[in-house]
């Protein structure tokens, strides 16, 4: 079933870049496209609900599934297209955090203002917070830990790398959400996640360039291995 799910995702990731299948730029109702790929209507429906994640599509009650143009210029818009199933559009995002964030830390670690730490270090403690709901802050923190992760980047001072992470973040906000729902239910994962957290802001509050850079290295590093790991 779940290459089935992907082969179909795949084809409709096509469609929809095609400008002749859906050449209104509304897909047709479900009964009709279901039939239409040979497909069943519950597989067709999982596979709209992963292009609506993506980004793809635009899901309106009575209205139909419409699919969402991108502006070129846009960087996040622009991931919209890629031809990725949802655990590895995670995984290449968090590639790509991994390359970019680490030396970002280390900037930020010696030009970072002490409004930027006291708000860094209330992301932290929004994040043990919410560590004792119900589901481990998978949702409620996600939030938190992406702000945590944005004043990073602002506190580096530099502009483009600004613009760049806001294009990215912009999409990552509800991969963060998947990946901590994936890794929070792991045993001591909950804990580790924020102790890695707090070790990256002690560097950055120390002013130590090195500690700071590491310590987003082995934080971003290690959800990466593990996510790899959970979509084997």
């Amino acid at each position: 079933m779940e290459k089935k799910r992907e082969e179909l995702l795949r084809k409709l990731q096509g469609m929809i870049v095609d400008q002749h299948a859906f050449p209104d730029g509304k897909l047709p109702p479900e009964r009709v496209l279901a039939e239409k790929l040979h497909v069943s209507r519950n597989l067709l429906r999982e596979v709209m609900i992963n292009l609506e994640v993506l980004g793809s599509i635009d899901i309106r009650e009575r209205q139909g599934a419409f699919i969402t143009i991108p502006n070129s210029e846009d960087f996040a818009a622009s991931l919209k297209f890629a031809s990725l199933y949802p655990d590895e559009m995670l995984i290449n995002l968090m590639e790509m955090r991994l390359i970019i964030e680490p030396p970002i830390a280390g900037i930020a670690a010696l030009r970072r203002t002490d409004k930027e730490l006291a708000d860094m270090k209330n992301c932290i403690a929004k994040l043990i917070e919410v560590h004792d709901s119900p589901n481990r802050g998978a949702s409620s923190g996600a939030q938190w830990d992406s702000t945590l992760h944005m004043l990073i980047v602002q506190a580096a001072r530099n502009p483009l790398l600004t613009r760049l992470y806001e294009g990215l973040s912009a999409t990552m906000g509800k991969y963060i959400v998947v990946s901590r729902v994936k890794l929070l239910a792991l045993a001591d994962w909950p804990q580790k996640i924020i102790e890695e957290h707090r070790a990256l802001v002690d560097a950055i509050e120390a002013g130590d360039e090195w500690a700071a850079s590491e310590a987003q290295k082995k934080h971003l590093g290690s959800a990466l291995e593990m996510l790899r790991e959970l979509s084997k």
